[in-house]
């Protein structure tokens, strides 16, 4: 078994793979979503896509990338055309029902790899319900979390230039797929500082919709974006991210 595609491979080839315990499944999800008038709304789907791919990559055997789930739990982005969200019971629902499923035929180690700040609670949620009954947890790992101690060599103030749309995505974005960037729509200012930050310290949430605090849609400060940035940020995410899952390998078969 080498490094894939999970849907270019056959049900046998899947069934042997999940018997010997030694395969792992990267289950990349976002969401469709506005992203200011910048960025694409696919933009948190296809981060996490990137990132599961080229983490498989380099490491090489046992480990496959099933096919992103792009609708995510989105109501705070609303008030913006194009969003697309699910509600909480169904996105707890349909990710229960993919790690059950991927169990069920003696999958043990299933990652999920998270691009949307608004699937963290529902994530967090349902993993504890799919341990409940399964017996077994998947992994949940949202990409940025991955590097906030470095984030600071790449932005003065992250705190304030990392939230939506913003720096860190931005710069991601002019660096994997340029073309979908509309370079003269990125907005010059700060935008939204009250509202929530990738790498900010406010112990306070909220639930209000995006629109209350940003009247584009950002959340940070686009405009430091640079593609050269964004090509260290990959390569940072990507390096941290094989880190941490080689340092949990769950190596065996299933119980």
């Amino acid at each position: 078994m080498t490094a894939g595609r999970y849907v270019d491979l056959t049900s046998p080839e899947l069934g042997a793979a999940f018997k010997s315990g030694q395969v792992a499944v990267i289950l990349p999800v976002g969401s469709i979503e506005q992203h200011g008038p910048h960025l694409p709304v696919g933009m948190d789907a296809l981060m996490a896509e990137q990132l599961a791919t080229a983490a498989a990559a380099r490491l090489g055997d046992a480990f496959l990338v099933l096919a992103s789930l792009w609708y995510g739990y989105s109501p705070h982005h609303m008030s913006f055309p194009g969003t697309v969200t699910l509600s909480a019971q169904t996105y707890l629902r349909l990710i229960a029902e993919i790690a059950g499923s991927l169990y069920q035929h003696g999958l043990r180690d299933l990652v999920i790899l998270n691009g949307h700040g608004g699937n963290i609670g529902p994530l967090r949620t349902v993993i504890a319900e799919i341990t409940r009954v399964h017996g077994r947890s998947p992994r949940v790992i949202t990409y940025w979390e991955l590097i906030s101690q470095e984030i600071g060599k790449f932005f003065e103030h992250p705190e304030l230039a990392c939230g939506h749309a913003c720096a860190l995505e931005t710069s991601l974005a002019l660096h994997l797929f340029p073309k979908t960037v509309d370079r003269e729509a990125i907005p010059a200012h700060r935008s939204g500082e009250a509202g929530p930050h990738m790498f900010g310290s406010n112990p306070v949430v909220e639930g209000l919709d995006f629109g209350k605090y940003s009247s584009n849609g950002v959340i940070g400060e686009p405009s430091l974006a640079t593609a050269e940035i964004g090509a260290e940020l990959f390569e940072l995410i990507v390096t941290e991210l094989v880190a941490a899952l080689k340092s949990h390998v769950r190596p065996g078969p299933p119980n």
